[in-house]
């Protein structure tokens, strides 16, 4: 029985937060300059969800008619742009999680529940949230964003692609490559690239 509450719990927890980020204030500035202010969220299919009020009707908007996304989770918005990435045929729709006047950082969060082997009785034995950011970089004289790699214990070197997409500051890839700023600091990574690479 315990395993059925335990099903359940993450059920209502899931059902929960679905409901709750349908009601958050976002912008929608579609590509004909039209600009939409209401509630709204970024699907897992890559669509928005907007409606004007609590009330209205729900409308649906494919990232192809779309230009930029805002939600309000908090004061500051998340912004959802769609970009192109090298070695992918479509383009994908990311955050954008720091930008400035040389390079873009985006990233791409993927959650999920895991469910745990079956248990006697044909029932889950348990399971865990899980939560993977993958990040990508765009200089702004670029058209391809690159991926840099994730937050997931087996992914490509960062050093190396790093070192590789920052070679031409010689100062940032001397940080990189001695440790100095690590996959942990990329914040600070881009944040040096922007004020200390021109």
């Amino acid at each position: 029985m315990s395993n059925l509450r335990f099903s359940l719990s993450i059920f209502f927890v899931c059902m929960f937060l679905v409901t709750t980020a349908q009601n958050r204030p976002a912008e929608v500035f579609l590509k004909d300059g039209t600009v939409l202010k209401g509630l709204g969220k970024l699907t897992a299919s890559n669509q928005v969800r907007f409606r004007t009020s609590r009330k209205s009707e729900k409308q649906l908007f494919s990232f192809a008619d779309v230009d930029t996304l805002k939600v309000f989770y908090d004061n500051e918005p998340t912004i959802y742009v769609s970009v192109k990435v090298k070695d992918r045929k479509e383009t994908m729709v990311l955050e954008v999680s720091q930008a400035g006047k040389n390079v873009v950082l985006y990233t791409l969060e993927s959650q999920g529940y895991m469910v745990s082997p079956m248990g006697a009785g044909g029932m889950p034995m348990g399971g865990s949230f899980y939560s993977i950011s993958n990040s990508y970089v765009r200089k702004t004289d670029e058209e391809e964003a690159a991926h840099l790699g994730s937050n997931q214990l087996f992914t490509k070197n960062f050093k190396k692609a790093a070192a590789n997409y920052f070679n031409d500051c010689p100062q940032l890839v001397q940080k990189i490559t001695s440790k100095e700023l690590k996959k942990r600091d990329l914040g600070e990574i881009i944040k040096f690239y922007n004020e200390s690479c021109d």
